[in-house]
């Protein structure tokens, strides 16, 4: 059974000693100073880059803040920008037509969008473990998918997910009533729900913070493992730019491994792109984000072919996929090889 209570905190399992914690943050200091340099010297020869990212900025983004502002981006030759999304807003497009060459995405919406002929590929999964997760009020004694029968589900994203997850505990969809809410502490201690669909490192944090007494239903603890957060481009970028990709990857997985490592850096990077972000409740969604991140198994960003098979499985079962896609096609572990193999990404 996963057991992940924030008010614990969520801990991945370490990744460095005391040592190489050191050096991390020497290198890191480094590294910084020579980007800085670098840009001086390069001028306008940095390569812009943007990335698409899926929401506005907080800490789910964390890495990518850290690659930037700790000037790994810079070292790679690389100026990246970053552009916000909103609610319910199409996440390939910027991507597709070349406004951002690199954009994040959930696993499924790749699979989807790529055998419905969109030339998307992953080229590595931040949230190797799905942050989604279910909850209700700790009073209502709901522990489990059964005890969803008769209830009303907030739902808003991920339905493959919480579809599978109901089909797993012999459930059908007239057995529950979903709505779409907004993430709002008001209507979740006003019952609007009986349980919500969440992400464990974003809303959840805000009500534990809250004082909120919750139960959490994982899942992962009823056969339904998503990759969520992937880092993705277009066939072409990859063909057209292999080296482009390879750096901005370079630089983005170190900037997560440094995010893993210090949580505590994220809360206020998070406040210098909006300042009016709360940097104490962002680091705690930095540290919610941990073990979503580094799982304690493979390298941060790693992929396994099995997991997307797994997926597509699912997404067929729900009549989202028609079964023609060859798994294979959907992302490419060129890049992840070439960094780890080459020692480049710190673990």
């Amino acid at each position: 059974m996963v057991a992940w209570p924030l008010s614990l905190g969520i801990r991945p399992k370490p990744a460095l000693t005391f040592l190489k914690r050191f050096a991390y943050s020497a290198t890191a200091v480094f590294l910084a100073y020579l980007a800085t340099q670098e840009a001086a010297v390069a001028g306008d020869k940095t390569v812009p880059v943007a990335l698409q990212l899926l929401w506005t900025h907080q800490a789910i983004f964390g890495g990518y803040y850290v690659a930037d502002r700790q000037g790994f981006y810079a070292a790679e030759g690389l100026n990246v920008r970053f552009r916000e999304s909103a609610p319910d807003a199409d996440l390939l497009s910027p991507v597709l037509d070349g406004t951002a060459q690199f954009g994040i995405a959930g696993a499924a919406e790749l699979l989807i969008a790529r055998e419905r002929g969109k030339p998307v590929r992953a080229i590595a999964t931040i949230f190797r473990r799905s942050p989604v997760v279910y909850v209700s009020k700790a009073s209502l004694g709901i522990t489990r998918p059964d005890d969803f029968r008769g209830r009303t589900i907030r739902v808003v994203t991920d339905p493959a997910n919480f579809f599978a997850m109901m089909t797993h505990a012999g459930l059908a969809r007239t057995d529950y009533r979903m709505v779409s809410l907004p993430s709002d502490p008001k209507l979740f201690a006003a019952d609007a729900a009986d349980v919500w669909l969440i992400y464990i490192n974003g809303f959840a944090v805000t009500l534990e913070r809250m004082g909120q007494k919750l139960n959490y239903i994982y899942p992962d603890d009823y056969g339904v493992h998503f990759y969520a957060d992937t880092l993705f481009t277009t066939d072409t970028v990859i063909a057209t730019q292999p080296d482009l990709v390879l750096r901005f990857l370079r630089a983005s997985l170190k900037g997560w491994t440094g995010a893993v490592e210090d949580p505590a850096l994220v809360g206020p990077f998070v406040r210098s792109y909006d300042p009016q972000a709360d940097a104490d409740l962002e680091t705690q969604k930095m540290r919610a984000t941990q073990a979503l991140v580094n799982t304690g198994e493979d390298h941060i960003g790693w992929m396994r072919e099995e997991r997307w098979a797994q997926m597509a499985k699912v997404l067929k079962e729900q009549g989202a996929l028609s079964g023609s896609l060859a798994v294979d096609d959907v992302f490419t572990m060129a890049f992840l090889r070439n960094i780890y193999e080459a020692g480049a990404a710190i673990q």
